[in-house]
């Protein structure tokens, strides 16, 4: 990698998604933060569980939100086409499964367990180098995007 970057990898994927490019429509409030792809620890290639922790700026704003939300991962990183006609990948609710614990990182950031694995690499069913959206259920276009990079 280029310059000092100070940043650890922490290993899996990561989106760091901002407001759209397309904005074609009133919007509801965009999001910004960041997904990150992981198996909670065990080093695997294999992502089992997604967390999204919003930018510091919009902490309490974006968790009441996301959990109404769905991640589209799309079959390309190309960001110049309307994301409503880019075909999906992969689609999963970000809605909790559990309850929040006290424990999880006071409460800035909302992780899930995905229903299907993803693959940690480039091409083929891999999720890296990816366009990834953010819908919420009340919207017609993307509240975030991003595209997906190793961790």
């Amino acid at each position: 990698m280029c310059g000092n970057h100070s940043r650890q990898s922490y290993g899996g994927a990561l989106a760091v998604l901002s407001p759209p490019m397309r904005n074609s429509r009133s919007m509801p409030p965009a999001m910004a933060g960041r997904l990150t792809f992981h198996d909670c620890g065990k080093g695997s290639s294999t992502a089992t569980h997604v967390t999204f922790t919003p930018d510091e700026s919009n902490i309490g704003n974006s968790l009441d939100n996301v959990d109404s939300c769905v991640v589209a991962i799309h079959e390309t990183g190309d960001l110049t086409k309307s994301a409503i006609i880019s075909p999906f990948l992969h689609k999963f609710s970000m809605a909790r499964n559990r309850p929040s614990s006290p424990d999880d990182q006071q409460g800035q950031s909302i992780e899930v367990s995905l229903n299907h694995p993803m693959k940690i690499e480039v091409g083929g069913d891999g999720i890296i180098g990816r366009r990834v959206t953010l819908w919420s259920q009340h919207a017609v276009d993307p509240i975030a995007e991003g595209i997906i990079g190793y961790n």
